[in-house]
């Protein structure tokens, strides 16, 4: 790591992912899209545009930075496959109308979960590695209340807003305990 992890670490990854999450997902939120198939989409772009801001957090303070991006989109993606196409969650089951919040939750706790997993690759040569797959399912779970919220008040920059914000504050104080861990001896 050439460069130090600190507060603005922090600030600067809350800042990406609320940018990250923002960014692309405004995109989707036209009449013809069902609920279903916003969140979807949503959720996809969301984790393209968290993905490419952390990476860019991460570039000179990780040295496997490079893989970041291409890992944390591959969880995305594949956690968006099982929770959607599995009919007995809840993004399939519920067609029209916008899942509970208890069900989103436990859904965005599986995408974390599996998100978590595919960057803990990068990041288990750290000695406090672990607490990344505990942070990660529980920032996505939790980061569902300012989704719920923005729906809520139908408005998707809030949306994006809050959900952004409270898996970036929630991650970013683990990356910093986890980046300022020392390494595993192998």
């Amino acid at each position: 790591m050439s460069k130090k992890v600190g507060r603005s670490f922090w600030l600067l990854w809350l800042i990406a992912n609320v940018i990250g999450n923002m960014l692309l997902s405004s995109f989707v939120w036209e009449d013809p899209y069902d609920m279903r198939s916003r969140i979807f989409l949503n959720e996809i772009l969301h984790g393209v545009g968290i993905s490419i801001a952390q990476s860019l957090v991460l570039r000179d303070r990780f040295a496997k930075e490079g893989w970041w991006l291409p890992l944390t989109m591959w969880g995305w993606i594949l956690g968006l496959a099982i929770v959607f196409f599995l009919p007995n969650l809840s993004l399939r089951s519920h067609a029209q109308n916008m899942p509970s919040l208890s069900i989103l939750m436990i859904d965005f706790a599986l995408i974390g979960t599996i998100v978590g997993i595919c960057q803990w690759q990068l990041l288990k040569s750290f000695r406090a590695a672990g607490g990344w797959l505990l942070a990660s399912p529980i920032a996505l779970s939790l980061s569902t209340l300012g989704l719920y919220f923005g729906y809520m008040a139908k408005s998707t920059i809030l949306a994006s807003a809050l959900q952004g914000a409270i898996y970036g504050a929630i991650t970013g104080f683990t990356a910093i305990k986890v980046l300022r861990s020392p390494k595993v001896r192998k």
